[in-house]
């Protein structure tokens, strides 16, 4: 399957799921997430990802997005990479 055709589905499948699930046109405190033409918890839940790999998500996508100054862009970029550390030694003691 080509990229396009892919990201076309992909995004096929989020209009039809996005119309269904109400919550996520609601965000509470900012507008970042809405903005997005998918959500991370979207995009975590329909691949089954872990704690770890969620907030990852989470935090690198918002990071220049909510972030207007260095050190707020800075401190979620540190949170991905706390959370990057916690999978590895998940990983490392066979939890994942």
């Amino acid at each position: 399957m080509s990229n396009n055709k892919l990201k076309n589905t992909l995004l096929k499948s989020h209009t039809a799921s996005h119309s269904t699930i109400a919550p996520l046109s609601d965000q509470v405190a900012g507008d970042w997430y809405k903005s997005l033409k998918i959500q991370p918890i979207e995009y975590c839940m329909v691949n089954n990802l872990n704690a770890c790999q969620t907030k990852v998500i989470k935090y690198t996508t918002r990071c220049l997005i909510k972030n207007k100054d260095k050190k707020g862009k800075i401190q979620d970029i540190e949170k991905a990479i706390h959370c990057l550390d916690m999978l590895r030694g998940f990983v490392q003691k066979d939890v994942v």
